[in-house]
């Protein structure tokens, strides 16, 4: 950015410097090449001139004059070159163009024997000169001739006037280039600072109006900040999340490994009452679910699905058959709400929503304390909602807040059969989250109820 602030004032110099240049080799043309060109053209003219009387003849004199603005004036060859000068000079004279010095020289008279002649004749403190060009025509001496200015007090007021034209120039650049300044270069200035700030985690916006692609770069960048803030602080949440999972981790890990240490030395020391063996065992157990579920939910972070359409009343059926025995011989009474002859299609990893239900009925088993579980599914808003609940009188405000953290564990398990980890929710909530579905939990008169929405189509 300060770069181009640098080239933006190098580049307004550089005009100036040009201006300047340019007004310099216009007062050197004009006062070296100008009266020269003007004389050029002036006997170009007369030679068309020239040809055109002869073309015309005599008689085409006053036609020839009104048109083109100029005087023609001749005399026989038969006279002295003194009658010739006199019979010229006094025609011009009739045609009110008085002449101080003009002659026709006996050299001029044998030089139109094979071309025509050009001769300026000065008029001194008149500040003009007569321009002529003599041709012999129909056995006549013909002058035609112009009166041609003194350009010198003309092309000094023409330099004036370019001086005059480079200082207005260069006054123009000056606003010109503090009007670039606000407009563009203030913008960029700003957008500079803007990216500084960015750049060093200082996540904000910067307003600029402008009406032009500026404006559309900051609305950019703004928009990058905004994204860039947004995903920093998903960032730095799954780094904390990620340090706590890591330690909550090594304190689940830590009790087992510690259990087998003292069981595996009591053995080596001869205290083995026959149960070592079994709680060693037991132990090994819980370290391999344990590391079971984390490589579960390892997978689902990545947000690997394999999507289809599959019927969820299908599902549902399978995996309550699963748990059929466990639910008989907890005596836990299932009230199971859902139209029979109705499909409940939906769209997701049909693996994936396995572990889902997977998860919430053994939570549902495991947890209740009135020995009742409710299962709902009904289509609502072209949505399919499930809501799975049971008692939970003891549950608060605080547990449920926590309970998608990892390792979070309400209270103990009621089933012996049904082991947790306290990894199941938060393998449900990275599915869900994967699958966009809408869910939550909530309690409702003693009741913990979980509800999920799942979508018909992708």
């Amino acid at each position: 950015m300060v770069i181009l602030i640098k080239i933006n004032k190098k580049l307004s110099i550089s005009i100036s410097l040009i201006i300047v240049l340019v007004a310099i080799i216009s007062i050197l043309i004009n006062n070296l090449f100008i009266s020269n060109y003007y004389l050029h053209q002036k006997k170009k003219s007369l030679d068309e001139i020239a040809i055109e009387l002869k073309n015309g003849g005599l008689e085409s004199i006053e036609k020839i004059e009104n048109i083109n603005d100029l005087t023609i004036a001749y005399a026989r060859l038969d006279g002295s070159v003194e009658e010739v000068n006199e019979q010229i000079i006094r025609q011009f004279e009739i045609k009110k163009i008085k002449l101080n010095k003009f002659w026709v020289t006996e050299e001029t008279i044998e030089s139109l024997q094979y071309k025509s002649v050009n001769k300026i004749f000065d008029q001194g403190k008149n500040k003009y000169s007569f321009l002529t060009k003599f041709i012999i025509m129909d056995e006549h001496v013909v002058a035609i001739g112009m009166s041609i200015p003194h350009l010198d007090e003309t092309i000094n007021i023409i330099n004036q006037f370019n001086i005059y034209l480079m200082i207005f120039s260069l006054i123009l650049i000056g606003i010109l280039v503090l009007i670039f300044s606000r407009r563009i270069i203030k913008p960029i200035e700003k957008l500079r600072v803007l990216s500084q700030d960015i750049a060093s985690l200082n996540f904000r916006t910067e307003s600029i109006k402008t009406n032009d692609e500026i404006e559309e770069l900051s609305k950019s960048i703004n928009s990058m900040s905004i994204s860039l803030e947004k995903a920093h602080s998903e960032l730095n949440l799954k780094n904390e999340n990620l340090k706590t999972m890591i330690s909550d981790t090594s304190h689940e890990l830590k009790t087992p490994v510690a259990l087998i240490k003292v069981y595996a030395r009591g053995i080596e020391d001869g205290l083995d009452d026959g149960s070592y063996i079994e709680t060693i065992l037991e132990q090994t157990e819980n370290m391999e679910n344990l590391i079971e579920r984390l490589l579960y939910w390892a997978k689902f972070q990545k947000n690997i699905l394999n999507k289809c359409k599959f019927d969820l009343k299908d599902e549902l059926f399978s995996i309550l058959e699963k748990y059929k025995l466990i639910i008989e011989e907890n005596n836990i009474e299932l009230l199971l709400n859902l139209d029979h002859e109705n499909n409940y299609e939906i769209y997701g990893d049909k693996n994936s929503i396995d572990i889902v239900l997977n998860n919430l009925i053994t939570n549902a088993i495991k947890y209740t304390n009135n020995k009742k579980i409710k299962i709902t599914v009904l289509k609502e808003n072209n949505k399919v909602k499930l809501l799975i609940s049971n008692g939970a009188d003891n549950i608060t405000k605080e547990n449920i807040e926590k309970i998608w953290k990892p390792f979070y564990v309400i209270e103990k398990s009621r089933s012996k059969e049904l082991s947790g980890t306290g990894l199941g929710l938060p393998i449900v909530k990275t599915i869900l989250e994967n699958h966009k579905f809408n869910f939550d939990v909530e309690t409702k008169h003693g009741n913990i109820e979980f509800y999920i929405l799942f979508k018909e189509s992708y």
